[in-house]
């Protein structure tokens, strides 16, 4: 894959506002079917959101803590689960990575198209 594209791809990560607005939207939405979003659950919806883009599970690890200290893969690999489960994150398995969904849906169907040229 290369560096660089010849065709336009989005303009990089959303805005902090963009990500607040999202983790309280899931928070919300969570509490209303009486879920509960643990901080680390949080934690790894944020970095999801953050990121924009897919980001693969031990790169979640290594950036979980606020201090620099990786997080144990248990606790993230759960919070994954969870997080897909209630449709807030999605696999996709041909390049074992994780994405954040804002689609306020719990249950749908979601499609990805991966560029050969960059991997965005």
């Amino acid at each position: 894959m290369s560096d660089s594209c010849g065709h336009h791809h989005p303009d990089g990560p959303p805005a902090a506002a963009a990500v607040a607005r999202a983790m309280q939207d899931a928070d919300r939405r969570l509490t209303a079917e009486g879920e509960r979003m643990t901080p680390p659950r949080l934690r790894v919806l944020e970095l999801l959101l953050a990121a924009g883009e897919p980001v693969k599970a031990y790169d979640l690890i290594a950036r979980f803590g606020e201090d620099g200290q990786p997080a144990k893969p248990p606790t993230v690999y759960r919070a994954l689960e969870f997080l897909e489960r209630k449709g807030l994150a999605h696999r996709i398995a041909s390049i074992s990575a994780y994405v954040a969904c804002t689609s306020g849906a719990a249950d749908h169907a979601a499609a990805f198209l991966i560029c050969d040229c960059c991997g965005a």
